[in-house]
């Protein structure tokens, strides 16, 4: 009670002092104001992230330096390496993708299949879901779950793979859920269940959801993801055991739907949507390099208040970049994402801020692979005095396992997400995953080197005069967060 006294004077004290003054650290792009002066919050919440990104680099160099990886390992990593190297990067992708979409094509190359696998390996659990066992095929994806739990960390399951290229294969992958969720259910040994799922899987043909040209077919295509989505819902509805749901994001054209299928599913089902502790079965992601994405989560955290529950969210950055801008210029209008990549790593900071702040409403989960924007989720709980445990960072299987061994270590909550499934869904996943490895500019590839100079602790910033205009949103709803906690303490 003391302690939790004087944490609170404390935290009042930092609240009221950032009041009084403007552009904290993390928006140092924002234009300078004559009585502007750093808040104590973010200062203290910028000390402590230092601090933790210390930690996380010292016991990362020493994992790295202790390092014993096999013979097979590195070749394995220096094959990867050739394969996106220069020009052989484009041949890779495509016979990748070839593989991948065509059965034809695995059957003239399987001389070559029993390498792809080899490669990859390292990123893509295999559960060969074109098997006729599909209860033995789950089980291995279950082993699996209570490994990662003996050694610390969480899971959730992803049917790897791009969208259904036909009504078959979305049957498929709907039936692959629904076989892991019903075998979870009479598993005796997996107290709880988290799943990640795409729209564009679910349903065949997902772009017809959101051709207004054709607004009877775009409602039926949504009722028809709408129903695919209750209906996994219903295989866990008289359990007791935790069930977890995941929608992910995917390109910018569907964001507005995806979210909006989302609060309706939630609206509609109240029998199906809760567990038993009355958290939300189902949850949605949020990706950061988008201009509007703190629009969204403050949105949905209004909504939530209203409903009376937490809405799960996932902060990413986001994997569709090329295309969003490459599709944007091709329209001739705004692209949705920002100009320069610092400006995403700001927003970044800034949502976890906001979503911190707003934990009544928000049940949120960071996934990067950075250390400092982990290191940052970290000073910011410190300081806002949230228990290691209750921070959820995640992080993509078989990429930069130090860093989870580090972050378990230092005691926070790691989830692992992990695409499982067949070898030929998979191929175009493990694709980007080796041009991810092999660049030479990318800030896990450079970490996982030892390199640490990309997430130097330096507080990103909002760059260029269009992403520092649009970065003022985020800046502002913090503030007013910090505000409205200050006046929350005050009412107790």
């Amino acid at each position: 009670m003391k302690r939790f006294f004087f944490r609170t004077i404390a935290l009042v004290c930092c609240i009221q002092f950032l009041i009084g003054s403007e552009a904290p650290l993390l928006w140092a792009g924002q234009p300078e104001r004559t009585d502007s002066s750093p808040s104590k919050f973010f200062l203290h919440a910028e000390t402590i992230t230092v601090q933790k990104l210390d930690t996380i680099e010292k016991q990362l160099q020493a994992y790295l330096d202790s390092d014993e990886s096999s013979l097979s390992d590195r070749l394995r990593n220096n094959l990867i390496d050739l394969s996106m190297w220069g020009p052989m990067a484009g041949c890779s992708q495509w016979f990748l993708e070839t593989l991948g979409d065509s059965g034809t094509a695995r059957n003239i190359f399987f001389f070559a299949m029993p390498l792809v696998k080899w490669m990859s390996e390292p990123f893509i659990f295999p559960v060969e879901t074109e098997g006729a066992d599909s209860r033995k095929e789950v089980n291995t994806a279950f082993n699996l779950i209570s490994r990662l739990k003996k050694e610390g960390m969480e899971s959730s399951l992803d049917n790897v793979g791009d969208a259904s290229l036909s009504p078959q294969d979305a049957r498929d992958y709907r039936n692959y859920y629904l076989t892991l969720i019903e075998q979870f259910v009479r598993d005796k040994n997996i107290p709880e269940l988290a799943v990640s799922l795409k729209f564009s899987a679910l349903v065949h043909n997902q772009e017809s959801a959101v051709d207004m040209a054709y607004p009877q077919k775009a409602a039926a295509k949504r009722k028809e993801i709408k129903s695919a989505l209750v209906a996994l819902l219903e295989a866990a509805k008289q359990s007791p055991k935790k069930l977890f749901l995941r929608i992910d994001m995917e390109e910018y054209v569907f964001k507005d739907m995806t979210l909006e299928i989302f609060r309706e599913v939630v609206e509609e089902n109240p029998s199906l949507i809760r567990n038993h502790d009355g958290s939300l079965r189902l949850g949605v992601v949020i990706q950061a390099y988008l201009r509007d994405s703190a629009k969204d989560v403050v949105a949905l955290a209004k909504w939530a208040q209203m409903k009376g529950f937490r809405v799960p969210i996932r902060l990413v950055k986001g994997a569709y970049l090329v295309h969003e801008r490459e599709e944007a210029q091709e329209e001739g209008r705004k692209s949705p994402v920002w100009n320069f990549k610092p400006s995403t790593d700001a927003n970044y900071e800034g949502l976890c801020t906001y979503m911190l702040l707003n934990r009544d409403a928000i049940q949120p989960a960071f996934a990067t692979h950075n250390i400092r924007s982990i290191a940052h989720v970290m000073g910011l709980a410190e300081t806002l005095g949230i228990s290691s445990k209750d921070i959820e960072l995640q992080m993509l299987y078989g990429m930069g396992d130090p860093i989870k061994k580090a972050i378990v270590a230092m005691g926070y909550s790691m989830r692992e997400y992990i695409p499982a499934g067949s070898l030929a869904r998979g191929l175009k996943y493990a694709g980007r995953r080796f041009q991810e490895l092999a660049n030479s500019d990318n800030a896990l590839a450079r970490t996982m080197r030892g390199d640490f100079t990309s997430v130097d602790g330096t507080a990103p910033e909002f760059k260029g005069e269009e992403d520092i205009k649009d970065g003022e949103f985020i800046r502002q709803v913090v503030q007013e967060a910090l505000v409205q906690l200050s006046k929350d303490i005050q009412k107790t």
